[in-house]
């Protein structure tokens, strides 16, 4: 039987406590068959010190650099790691066995390209994608039409690693967009002809309160979020080069389900940062123009917001009402 290695990639900034509580999930799963390899930015020594403790359980390597954004991280780890396969992981937790659960679907399909390490958030059990069964998918528009933006989420994609690298150039090019990790991903999905979807949950995902959005993108003063830019404009530039892998026809309903997912999350959320990125209402009309969806937007996004702040609220208390009307007892007065 072949003895694939596996590298997890930890790109990390000041987040030794993260780091901790990922390393302890992962403690007593790793094997000989497994290296894990840290890019780590930190401007203390806090994560360092975690590392050299860890060191007496698992083999780490670990890399000391300067911060020079999320992409030039991804870049760097997967340049340097040498397993078949890479899985690079952000701050999430890999529940037990969940390990073993890959090392066995590599070792039963070393020619995959591309695996789908399925999760769920925390406080809910719903999956992300929820197919029947584990298995290979269909084709390469069904992993884009299930996991739509999810592509993006590094701790759910495996790759094979000598197919990742053909795309090192492409990936570089898209540097800055905080989404290299995307390029590689469809990438390789693009260069894979079997690409593996597990249905169990691998990993639990933390998603970032409100509170800590705001905590983490504000400077001087500002929200500076770059949802909409990430997920809007850089989403939609690095998945229209892949059009002839996937569909045409594809592509454009993900850009525009990530869009309106995107552009709606900032309007209730008010984390996004009002006003960022600066000109976003004119750039959503040039980017998105052919959508109707954007006009609704653009409409919206002029609105102060006070006052859409009010309208929301309204909203709730009507869709609430309407639940309650339309709902429960709407069924107890038909019994």
């Amino acid at each position: 039987m072949i003895n694939p290695k596996l590298s997890i990639c930890l790109p990390t900034y000041n987040q030794a406590d993260e780091l901790k509580k990922l390393l302890d999930s992962i403690n007593s799963q790793i094997t000989s068959e497994v290296e894990i390899v840290i890019r780590d930015d930190s401007t203390n020594k806090d994560t360092e010190q975690l590392i050299e403790l860890f060191n007496k359980k698992m083999q780490i390597r670990h890399f000391h650099g300067i911060k020079e954004g999320i992409d030039k991280a991804i870049i760097f780890l997967i340049e340097q790691a040498k397993g078949d396969f890479i899985w690079l992981i952000g701050d999430e937790i890999i529940l037990p066995d969940g390990i073993n659960r890959v090392l066995k679907v590599i070792k039963n399909n070393f020619e995959v390209g591309f695996i789908w390490a399925n999760f769920y958030i925390s406080g809910t059990k719903k999956l992300t994608i929820d197919l029947p069964q584990s298995g290979f998918f269909t084709s390469r528009d069904e992993i884009l039409e299930k996991a739509l933006a999810g592509l993006g989420f590094i701790s759910a994609t495996i790759l094979n690693r000598k197919l990742a690298l053909t795309g090192l150039d492409g990936a570089r090019k898209n540097i800055g967009t905080e989404f290299s990790n995307l390029y590689f991903t469809l990438h390789t999905i693009s260069q894979s002809e079997k690409n593996y979807y597990i249905k169990e949950s691998i990993i639990i995902n933390y998603p970032a309160t409100s509170e800590e959005i705001k905590k983490i993108t504000t400077k001087n003063g500002d929200i500076n979020n770059r949802a909409l830019e990430v997920f809007g404009f850089n989403f939609a530039n690095i998945l229209r080069n892949f059009e002839g892998p996937f569909s045409s026809f594809v592509i454009r309903q993900t850009i525009k389900k990530v869009f309106g997912q995107t552009w709606r999350g900032m309007l209730v959320g008010w984390v996004g940062g009002w006003d960022t990125p600066k000109g976003k209402r004119i750039k959503m009309l040039k980017f998105f123009w052919n959508f109707p969806e954007v006009y609704i937007a653009f409409l919206l996004f002029l609105i102060p917001l006070p006052i859409i702040k009010i309208l929301y609220k309204i909203y709730k208390v009507f869709f609430s009402h309407r639940k309650w009307i339309f709902g429960e007892n709407l069924k107890k007065f038909f019994r």
